[in-house]
């Protein structure tokens, strides 16, 4: 029987799934990041989001899959952060289940009013993938937001928003 676990983010787990992680993702962070090859990349991600409590990772039978965020931008706003290996598929509907259906309820439950996330212009799996997750586009495309001019569109999910001052 195949096992799957989600644990908090060691920089191992970032670094493997990082080195392994699609070309997709890769491009995206690539196109945020002073990196251009991925073992930098690896590095880089493995310095800044290994061993966070706010990051983690989905294995299966121990294999790290995929590495996932929720990053607190500021008082109730929460920025997403997400890239996997080609695998998965494997664990792909039970992340987006859990993602959906207990993490954003917790988050929302506990004050939160903004999740948001910013993804690369064209990524039309990911975009539907954040629609799944009950996102959507916020605003048009953050023209030449790449280091080469690349273009991001951010997705949000807003709830309970309260009028200011009050």
């Amino acid at each position: 029987m195949t096992s799957i676990e989600d644990t908090d983010s060691s920089p191992e787990q970032v670094r493997h799934v990082s080195h392994l992680m699609r070309e997709r993702d890769f491009r995206e962070f690539a196109a945020t990041s002073h990196c251009d090859k991925r073992a930098q990349l690896a590095d880089e991600l493995a310095e800044r989001y290994g061993g966070r409590d706010d990051v983690l990772c989905g294995s299966v039978d121990g294999e790290p899959i995929c590495i996932g965020g929720t990053i607190e931008a500021w008082p109730n706003v929460v920025s997403l952060l997400f890239f996997a290996t080609p695998a998965f598929p494997r664990i792909g509907l039970r992340i987006t289940r859990f993602i959906r259906n207990e993490l954003f309820p917790r988050y929302i439950e506990a004050g939160v009013h903004r999740i948001q996330a910013i993804s690369l212009d064209g990524h039309v799996e990911v975009h539907a993938w954040l629609g799944a997750l009950g996102m959507t586009q916020d605003g048009p495309p953050f023209r030449a937001y790449g280091k080469n001019g690349e273009d991001f569109i951010q997705f949000a999910r807003i709830e309970n928003v309260r009028a200011a001052g009050s």
